[in-house]
């Protein structure tokens, strides 16, 4: 539990010296050191399919949620407030997964 509350912790400072921009750099970073753990230790031979599959679900989440912004480039939840804002999110998230979902059913 104490390794978990650090790293909680040390994410946390991190997340708080970076924007929005950042945070999602962030992730991704750590996706891909994820992805070449998971690669090298476990299957090595089967790299250029999980990279495959990686950048074409991101990419698709990408799209989504620039389509996101091109519906509605007046409506990002960070302007709004209360009900407004819920929806704002709920709705980009929506169009982000049909994206990431469509993307991953394409061969």
């Amino acid at each position: 539990m104490q390794l978990n509350t650090r790293l909680l912790d040390l994410y946390r400072r991190v997340a708080e010296r970076i924007n929005e921009a950042g945070l999602m750099a962030l992730w991704a970073l750590l996706s891909l050191l994820l992805l070449v753990i998971i690669a090298c230790f476990l299957n090595p031979a089967k790299f250029g399919s999980y990279l495959w599959i990686v950048s074409k679900l991101s990419l698709a989440a990408v799209l989504g949620f620039g389509f996101d912004r091109a519906a509605s480039p007046k409506d990002a939840p960070a302007g709004l407030d209360g009900i407004e804002r819920s929806m704002a999110q709920t709705r980009r998230a929506t169009l982000m997964a049909a994206a990431i979902i469509a993307a991953g059913l394409m061969p």
